[in-house]
């Protein structure tokens, strides 16, 4: 009696096919992670570019409508070199005043915006609003925040670099106030979100 081995159509893979589908199947992962890492920079970018536009549009707003109703304006170097900057010069905290309407002499409010940061270093902006009642007479040096209190004030702006001489705020012939910056957001991996914004404010005294 003869009895023939039948044998399966079917035979397993080979180490060498093993290996060339590994490598396909790397190259296909790696291109879908790069496409989905890039896509998720792409939206994190055209978010900070969205914020940044926010950052501008309420900072110009804001700036503006104190600006137009304050007395007058001083601008220092910075929060801590309480240097005042003549026309001409550009410094890193500007200060509105309010003075009262019956007597020039006494302050009702005063506004502050500096930013945290040195002439070559990105950093805040941020915002003091202090109202006076009754009005105060002092000098207004002594009725700013002391410097210790740099970094308490609430943050308007995430970062910012000053683009006049590393400065954000410039004295326009002492009548006006210019302010050259520019707003950073993280925004993706690989670069970062950035504007530019350049306007101009003179107060009504």
């Amino acid at each position: 009696m003869n009895f023939t081995r039948r044998t399966s159509g079917r035979r397993g893979f080979t180490l060498t096919e093993m290996v060339v589908a590994t490598a396909v199947f790397g190259v296909i992962m790696g291109a879908v992670m790069s496409f989905l890492l890039s896509s998720k920079n792409f939206s994190s970018y055209n978010q900070g570019k969205l914020l940044i536009n926010r950052d501008i549009r309420k900072f110009t707003s804001e700036l503006g409508d104190y600006a137009t109703y304050s007395s007058f304006f001083i601008i220092y170097n910075s929060f801590k070199n309480r240097v005042e900057m003549n026309e001409g010069q550009s410094g890193d905290f500007l200060l509105l005043a309010f003075v009262d309407e019956t007597d020039p002499s006494a302050y009702t409010a005063l506004v502050g915006y500096y930013r945290s940061a040195s002439t070559t270093t990105a950093g805040p902006v941020r915002k003091f609003a202090i109202k006076f009642d009754p009005p105060r007479s002092e000098d207004i040096e002594d009725l700013i925040p002391a410097t210790s209190s740099e970094g308490t004030h609430p943050e308007v702006i995430e970062l910012s670099r000053g683009l006049s001489d590393g400065q954000l705020f410039y004295n326009f012939f002492g009548r006006s106030i210019t302010v050259q910056g520019e707003i950073l957001h993280k925004g993706s991996n690989l670069k970062q979100a950035t504007n530019t914004y350049n306007f101009t404010v003179s107060p009504r005294g």
